[in-house]
Parts: structure tokens; sequence; C-alpha cells
């Protein structure tokens, strides 16, 4: 059994804290702007984000010591991006210049950071700076560039710094595409390696400050609400229930999956990429989408698309997570392609039901999408053991 790696620092959970308000910005802005315009805004805003805290995530996994010089930088990383939380409101207008600046300055924060104790030998460092300095000169040049170009600027930012920061192996995946071996993917340089339980973990606790948010949204709409009604609050115990079922079906099965997967890889930078920096940025969405439907379902007057976000982001969510990926001999793949076709289309069934009873359609939805999983995770577990 292997050794537990590093774990989560204190400073790390504090930067977490900054990146809960960004979040909550976002859902905020979507229940204000409930359309798909705003859809979109969201969407190419929480891109930008997720990014840059998936700098901070590769940087505390290779070189976080804990010690007081890196938590000033991990602090010192905290001003700007908690500026640009605040600021997410007027980007969404297209006034992006504190946004742009304050994403610019976090991204010298990285390049000091990356390059701090760096010697002419450590390459890889090295060019990782390099690509934090380049992509924080287009985040500062993209605060005076009129749209569509500016985001053109910001896409190009976030493809050099990240294919830095993860590098993808194309020979390793070729090695591992013909011999079904993910030991294949292990990193020649024991530098590049990630540590797969701090990697595993780091996103998950992202994904539990996601799911926090669906509780807060569907708490304040019906704290908002103009009367306490048995119905908002049976509605509201349906929306805790619904979060609850959504933490289980990620942290009872795929979290393991992830974690075994990256294991397996010796830390590969392709696969934590493939599986948790890009693999996580849907479902990490989804949930973003939730807590906005959810949250306007529980108003007194919920719009129409309040019953498509929440369901849409469910779905989203059970495929993001691979969850119902996992091969199992007692659930069909018909089926589960069934179930996961029909979680898109639950919105239908929200004008005959009405609001109240469309978030326990949807809290029932998931806590059976989620006795499934277990199902298939266990499933998954009785037959390796009798494979061996």
């Amino acid at each position: 059994m292997n050794e537990p790696g590093k774990r989560v620092s204190w400073v790390e959970l504090y930067l977490d804290l900054v990146f809960v308000l960004a979040v909550g910005q976002l859902a905020h802005l979507l229940v204000a702007h409930p359309d798909m315009r705003h859809v979109w805004i969201v969407l190419g805003l929480f891109f930008v984000l997720w990014w840059t805290w998936v700098g901070f995530a590769v940087l505390s996994n290779r070189h976080g010591a804990d010690d007081p010089a890196q938590r000033l930088l991990f602090l010192a990383g905290s001003v700007p991006a908690g500026v640009a939380a605040v600021a997410i409101e007027p980007a969404s207008t297209g006034d992006v210049a504190v946004f742009a600046l304050s994403l610019a300055a976090i991204r010298v924060v990285l390049a000091g950071a990356y390059g701090f104790k760096a010697g002419r030998s450590d390459l890889l460092r090295l060019r990782i700076t390099r690509a934090c300095i380049v992509s924080a000169a287009l985040f500062a040049v993209s605060a005076g560039t009129p749209a569509p170009f500016r985001y053109v600027l910001w896409a190009i930012g976030i493809g050099v710094e990240s294919g830095a920061m993860l590098a993808e192996d194309r020979d390793a995946m070729r090695r591992l595409r013909r011999d079904r071996d993910l030991t294949a993917l292990a990193p020649a340089d024991p530098a590049a390696a990630l540590d797969p339980h701090h990697f595993a973990e780091r996103f998950g606790l992202f994904l539990i400050i996601l799911l926090g948010e669906v509780v807060v949204e569907a708490g304040q709409a019906s704290v908002d609400g103009d009367v306490a009604t048995t119905a908002v609050w049976t509605a509201l115990v349906a929306a805790m229930i619904l979060a609850a079922s959504l933490w289980w079906v990620y942290f009872d099965s795929a979290a393991d999956i992830n974690l075994k997967v990256l294991e397996l890889s010796g830390g590969s930078p392709t696969m934590a990429r493939a599986i948790f920096a890009v693999g996580h940025m849907l479902p990490a969405f989804a949930l973003l989408i939730i807590a906005a439907g959810v949250g306007l379902l529980l108003e007194d007057h919920p719009p129409h698309i309040a019953a498509w976000l929440a369901c849409v982001g469910i779905g989203i969510y059970l495929l993001g997570t691979r969850v119902f990926l996992v091969a199992d001999r007692r659930v069909s793949g018909l089926a589960r392609a069934l179930l996961l076709v029909a979680t898109f289309q639950l919105g239908r069934l929200q004008p005959a039901l009405g609001a109240y009873a469309y978030v326990w359609l949807l809290a029932a939805w998931v806590v059976m999408c989620a006795v499934l999983t277990t199902r298939m995770a266990r499933g998954d577990e009785h037959a390796g053991d009798v494979d061996r």
C-alpha cells in the first residue's frame, strides 16, 4: 500500500477562501442575469480563474515547502486574486481592465515563486517562470485591448503557462496506447512528477468549495423569499439532499479512481492534466450552474432557464466526473447512457411539477445516481478481488 503523500497546507486553504469569493461572484452574476448570454460569460471568466488556481495547485505540489518564504508568496498572490474576484461584475460588462491587470499580477507572483531558488540547471522551473512572465505580459496588454482580441490574448497566455506547467508527453501517450500500461506515462525527470495524493486532495477541496456554493445559493434564496412557508423549507431540505448526493457521487468512487490512476502513472503531468486540470474543469463549472439553477428555483418567481441550468448542470457533472463511464457487468452501458440522456431532459418536467416539487425530483434523481455509482464502484472492487 502506498504511503500518503504531502498534505494541503494551511496557506493553500487560505488562498482557496479567496477563490470562494470569486466563485460566489460568478454564481451571483448568473442568478442576477439568468440567460444564455451570461452563462457563456460566466464560463469564460470561470475558465480564466480556474487555470489561475491550477497554477497555484501545481506550484504547491512541486515546490510547496510551507516555509515562511512560500507562505508570503501565496499570501501575496491572494491579494490580486481577491481584487480579480471583486472585478468580476465589471468584467462581465466588458470593463476588464482591473480584472486583467489583477490576473497579470498573479502571474508575476507565480513567476517569482517558480524562479525562487531556481538554478541554471533547473530547466523545468526556468521554463515555467518564463511562461508565467509571458502570460503576465499578455494579460497586462489585454487590459487595453478591445474585444474579442483581449480574449484571444487570455487564451494564448493560459495555453503558454499550462503547457509549461503540465507539459504533455506525446511519446508516452503513444506507449500507453500501445502497451496499455499506465506506468509508461511516468516522467523521465523525477522533478516533473506530481505528488498524486496532494494533487487529488487539492482538486477535491475545490469541488467541495463549489458544492458549498450550491448550499449557499439555496439558503440565500430561501431567506430572501417573501414568506417562509412549509413548502419553502421542504424545498430547502431537498436542495441540501441534492448537494449531499452530488458530494457522494464524486467522493465515494470517482475521487479514488482518479487518485489511483495518477499513482499508477507515476505522477505523470500528462495524466494530471487530462484527469484533473482539464478533466475537472467541466464538472466544476457544472456545480456553479447547478448552484445558480437551484437558487433561482427557490425564488418566488423562478425563470424558465432555472430548471435547465439545474438539470443540464447535473448531467454535465455526471459526465465530467466519469462515474458512469466505469465498466460494470451489472449495469449495462445502454442503461447508463439512457440515464444520462434523461438527466439532460428533466427540465421539461418543471412546468408540470412546479419549482419546489422539481427540486425534490432532482434530489431524488441524484440520490438514485449516487446509489448506482456506489454499486458500480463496489462491483469493480469485487471483480478485482475475484480476478486476484
